[in-house]
């Protein structure tokens, strides 16, 4: 099922655009910002300079991980190395698993780096609550980029694939507030939007319990785990793998 060879095309073409390169050059920028608005703040310096380090670097990786995917895919569309690699003895799924590998292997590195951003600031808060946020912050990054995946290969226009993709992140990201206003007395819970909102959250991931700031500075304390991390990114990654196989497999070119 999986090429070696595939993955191997999709790690080069990150080397190809500098991709770690210019990730690397970002997040010091933004662990360099970081110490220096932590150094002005009159209390707490080290925690507010953990906090806003983890808040960036995580959104700049996300962001640069999708726009890769989104590019690379439509890229591969345009100049027909799609269809070239259909002429080779690779099936469809294959390419689309061994792409999702790749492009995991990249998040890993990726979080490898927002940890390393972070550790730096703060080494002396360095705690099980940063590994879970570390962690979380890859299993993050590896749904976004299948859901970028799916997005890039089902939409023709890369900067709309772009911005599809990102409003999936933002519902996720804000996920638990909407929910949380349905659960309230605010609105009537048996509405038709109420109804709508609670079925959208069944496919919608539950970004906003990943990688929680809050992590940080007092550790895990909510009882949160990293098997239900693992388990989320799992089963999102396999429903949109399985929506993007669906859609590659019926096409034709």
């Amino acid at each position: 099922m999986l090429s070696v060879p595939l993955m191997k095309y999709v790690l080069m073409a990150a080397l190809r655009d500098k991709l770690m390169f210019a990730m690397a050059i970002v997040l010091i920028v933004g662990a360099s910002l970081s110490v220096f608005l932590g150094s002005a703040a009159i209390v707490e310096k080290s925690q507010f300079t953990v906090v806003f380090a983890g808040s960036g670097s995580r959104i700049v990786a996300v962001l640069g991980l999708v726009l890769f995917v989104v590019f690379f895919i439509r890229r591969a569309f345009d100049s027909k190395e799609i269809e070239y690699l259909l002429s080779r003895p690779v099936g469809r799924l294959s390419i689309i698993c061994s792409f999702a590998l790749a492009f995991s292997v990249l998040c890993v590195l990726m979080g490898l780096g927002v940890g390393a951003c972070v550790f730096a600031v703060s080494p002396h808060l360095f705690g099980y609550g940063h590994v879970l946020w570390i962690v979380s912050v890859m299993v993050e990054a590896v749904i976004m980029v299948n859901t970028a995946m799916f997005f890039s290969m089902y939409i023709s226009s890369a900067s709309s694939a772009t911005m599809a993709t990102l409003g999936v992140y933002v519902l996720g990201r804000l996920m638990g507030q909407l929910l949380g206003i349905v659960d309230s007395n605010m609105v009537d819970s048996y509405g038709i939007y109420s109804m709508a909102m609670q079925m959208v959250s069944v496919i919608t991931p539950r970004l906003d319990l990943l990688g929680q700031s809050s992590w940080l500075i007092y550790g895990v304390q909510d009882g949160y785990s990293l098997v239900y991390a693992l388990l989320q990114g799992a089963f999102f990654s396999a429903l949109v793998l399985s929506a993007t196989g669906l859609d590659f497999v019926r096409r034709e070119f």
